[in-house]
């Protein structure tokens, strides 16, 4: 750390990472803009590498809850052990105390935000963490919306400090070495949940 309080170094590493899952919900999967199994797929294998890396994870619901639902049920089956999940009615996750709060106790400066809607939630989320002095690493294979035009958005948050990231460049950066003898265990763990190589996920749409 650095007298700021944030990494020093530019690479995720577990220690210092934690994941913010924004509004994966079925009402905004349901109205994704392009073929949804790519996505989906990504996210559900971030949530098994939260237990296997450790990384703390959080994640939000937009109201009315009743209406839009939770985690769909891929996911919910792989949401990590301890992970916390909060309601909100502000887009910007920062616009809720209770879930500043609760991201300041994780302790974690650098986070990996995925989920919805790239242009609304994610992109007032991303500034407001910011603005706080987050580090934030942007999924961009990991986040979605009704519009099929969200390049502005994706340039806003590069331009206010945003990572650019895809989650196979987050996981090889957590995994850091091929030496089987550092992985094999956690890897065997994981492979049980569900776990596939980043490169056997079914290829994006364009």
């Amino acid at each position: 750390m650095d007298s700021t309080g944030r990494p020093q170094s530019r690479l995720a590493r577990p220690a210092d990472t934690a994941v913010v899952l924004i509004d994966v919900q079925p009402r905004f999967v349901d109205g994704m803009h392009g073929d949804a199994e790519p996505v989906l797929a990504r996210l559900e294998q971030l949530l098994i590498i939260c237990e296997w890396f450790e990384l703390p994870a959080l994640a939000t619901f937009e109201e009315p809850v009743a209406e839009k639902g939770r985690l769909p049920d891929r996911l919910e089956s792989k949401w990590p052990a301890g992970g916390t999940t909060f309601n909100k009615r502000s887009y910007g996750l920062t616009g809720e105390p209770e879930i500043v709060s609760a991201l300041e106790q994780i302790g974690r400066r650098r986070l990996v935000v995925a989920g919805a809607e790239t242009d609304v939630c994610v992109l007032q989320s991303v500034l407001g963490l910011i603005g706080l002095g987050y580090e934030v690493f942007l999924l961009e294979d990991c986040v979605f919306s009704s519009e099929p035009h969200t390049d502005p958005a994706v340039t806003r948050m590069r331009s206010a400090g945003a990572i650019p990231c895809t989650y196979k460049m987050l996981f090889y950066e957590l995994l850091q070495t091929d030496d089987p003898l550092a992985w094999q265990d956690q890897q065997a763990r994981a492979t049980l949940h569900g776990f596939v190589a980043p490169e056997s996920l079914p290829p994006l749409t364009v």
